[in-house]
């Protein structure tokens, strides 16, 4: 009977110390495990368990936490992947794009939107709307997607000739504040540019109206002119007036046509000039021989640079009409027993092309716009000489085409110095 009391007493012993043991190592375990997973809470994502001198159940729970801290590690990774490509794309987008959070803070901005506003980022960040913007009706549109969620697009100018088109996007706050029944939003800002169409609209509609004004002219005058000649009771001399200033009327819509035509075809084909090398000196030949009789009639000299052999690169037709608008343009404007003058600047790379003239000259606020569509300096004299308004135009759009510049000096009364550039080739044999 005593052994086995002393049996049974060593037997409860042995379990105490068992049942102590494994305490000890199920707090070490535990104290372990804890320290390997506040290790990833802290971002240490690359912490690992030891399997050195464990029990086989020790072994399965480290080799479970491991392939689990792997799988974040290799998910974590791939997400900051994305965030790196996502952000790459945002930051090099045409597109404005500006995150708001739903306190109505700018929380993310992008390059484009920093050269837009013209405005640093450092000048964005954690800042109001209210204090970026400052524009009432976007303020308010901005206010209500944060709110309600509404989204909202329009256009404004944000300076002088900057406009651009504004798109509101609004996405639940919820995920991020989880709290799912809170009704605010964060708000995504898209931004463009849109000055270069508004003005290419502008442009398309006053070219529509000056068209229509200048064909409005011929039209009235051969409708009034035919009517009169087909009631009969005409002259012989009132008759043979009314049919010359129909005809004239008739060239001068066919020229209008013409130039018009011309145009659209340097607009189409703008891709497609294919420049080569050119003697300057034998296309302005051929164009000063074209307007010499225009010139005879006026008794205006045209005075020629000494030949030379010097090449630029362009198209020989189109340098061909370069060179007759501008001489027609100084031939028309110039007086009788008059001269105009073609000289040209040799420079490194390129040659400056100089069309002088002794006229009227353009006063100091029209030089600007001389080189606009159907602009013209002295309306009623244009008009009379057959001009159409569009040579000058023709003459830029030309010159842009083939790489070079194109300018004007002028002093009102002493006559103008019409100029453009081509780029210089080397002299051939």
């Amino acid at each position: 009977m005593m052994a086995f009391v002393i049996g049974l007493g060593v037997g409860l012993l042995v379990g105490a110390l068992f049942a102590v043991w494994q305490m000890s190592w199920f707090r070490s375990l535990r104290r372990y495990l804890l320290d390997a997973m506040d290790a990833i809470v802290q971002g240490r994502y690359d912490v690992r368990m030891y399997e050195y001198r464990s029990r086989p159940a020790e072994i399965a729970i480290f080799r479970h936490f491991n392939r689990m801290a792997e799988r974040i590690q290799e998910t974590l990774a791939d997400l900051s992947q994305e965030r790196d490509i996502l952000r790459h794309i945002l930051q090099n987008m045409t597109t404005g794009v500006i995150y708001l959070k739903s306190d109505g803070q700018v929380q993310m901005v992008n390059h484009a939107a920093e050269r837009l506003f013209r405005r640093p980022v450092e000048q964005w960040k954690d800042r109001d709307h209210w204090t970026v913007f400052r524009n009432y009706q976007l303020g308010s549109a901005i206010d209500h997607a944060l709110l309600f969620g509404t989204p909202w697009s329009g256009e404004f100018q944000i300076r002088d000739g900057v406009t651009v088109a504004v798109r509101l996007v609004p996405i639940s706050a919820a995920p991020r504040m989880r709290n799912k029944a809170d009704g605010r939003h964060d708000v995504l800002m898209l931004v463009n540019d849109v000055s270069e169409w508004r003005r290419l609209e502008r442009m398309r509609s006053d070219f529509v109206a000056n068209v229509s004004h200048e064909l409005k002219t011929p039209i009235a005058a051969i409708r009034g002119f035919a009517e009169t000649l087909l009631d009969g009771d005409v002259d012989q001399e009132a008759r043979e007036k009314f049919l010359r200033t129909i005809y004239e009327e008739s060239l001068r819509m066919g020229n209008l046509v013409s130039d018009l035509l011309e145009l659209s075809k340097l607009e189409a084909s703008d891709s497609h000039v294919d420049p080569v090398a050119v003697d300057l000196y034998e296309v302005l030949v051929r164009a000063v021989d074209r307007v010499r009789p225009v010139a005879d009639e006026k008794d205006i000299a045209i005075e020629l640079p000494r030949e030379q052999r010097l090449h630029v690169w362009a198209e020989p037709d189109l340098l061909l009409q370069v060179f007759l608008n501008l001489l027609t343009n100084a031939i028309h404007y110039s007086p009788p027993k008059s001269r105009v003058c073609v000289t040209w600047d040799v420079l490194v790379d390129r040659v400056k092309v100089h069309v002088k003239d002794n006229g009227i000259g353009i006063p100091k606020e029209s030089l600007p716009r001389v080189f606009e569509r159907f602009y013209r300096v002295h309306k009623d004299r244009s008009r009379a000489s057959g001009g159409t308004g569009l040579g000058l135009a023709i003459v830029k759009h030309i010159v842009t085409a083939l790489g070079g510049e194109v300018g004007v000096e002028s002093e009102e009364g002493k006559g103008s110095d019409f100029w453009f550039t081509l780029s210089r080739l080397d002299a051939r044999p």
